[in-house]
């Protein structure tokens, strides 16, 4: 996507499109793991991406003065991550990092882009809350791969 600058309305269409994104990808990425406690991170994640969703529809209606239609927002994700067809918890746990990182960089890049102040602070609210995403599940990888690395081991006995 390239644009120089934009503006608030803007920034909170693609915002809004960014987490429908982003929750989708939650909703796949439970399908495809299998740890309990991944799947309750994962789950979590989801249920605030849908609030975040809710609190930019409610601020895309209250600043434009429209009720958002989901016709207006555009037809393509911003971003994609796939899983592939043999993934492992560990493989979802480093696409959902991915994701995660994508969105806010994503978030910075329009926060430079958006010119009103206020539009700004949202946006970079956005992605320090995806920062904290990232560290939650690199945290939750790092667990993970210990813990396998682990059960490894204890299989290995001469």
């Amino acid at each position: 996507m390239v644009w120089s600058q934009i503006d608030d309305v803007q920034a909170l269409r693609l915002g809004i499109q960014s987490e429908i994104n982003t929750y989708n990808f939650y909703k796949e990425a439970l399908n495809e793991i299998t740890d309990k406690d991944s799947k309750e991170l994962l789950t979590t994640l989801a249920v605030h991406v849908k609030k975040r969703q809710k609190k930019l529809e409610e601020k895309y209606s209250r600043l434009s003065g429209n009720r958002l239609l989901y016709l207006n927002l555009g037809k393509k994700p911003l971003f994609f991550n796939f899983f592939s067809i043999d993934a492992n918890d560990l493989d979802v746990l480093k696409t959902a990092i991915e994701h995660e990182k994508n969105s806010q960089i994503f978030y910075e890049k329009a926060a430079k882009r958006t010119l009103n102040v206020t539009g700004k602070i949202m946006l970079k609210k956005l992605a320090k809350e995806d920062q904290n995403q990232v560290d939650l599940l690199q945290i939750e990888y790092n667990v993970r791969s210990k813990l396998k690395h682990v059960r490894l081991n204890k299989n290995f006995r001469i």
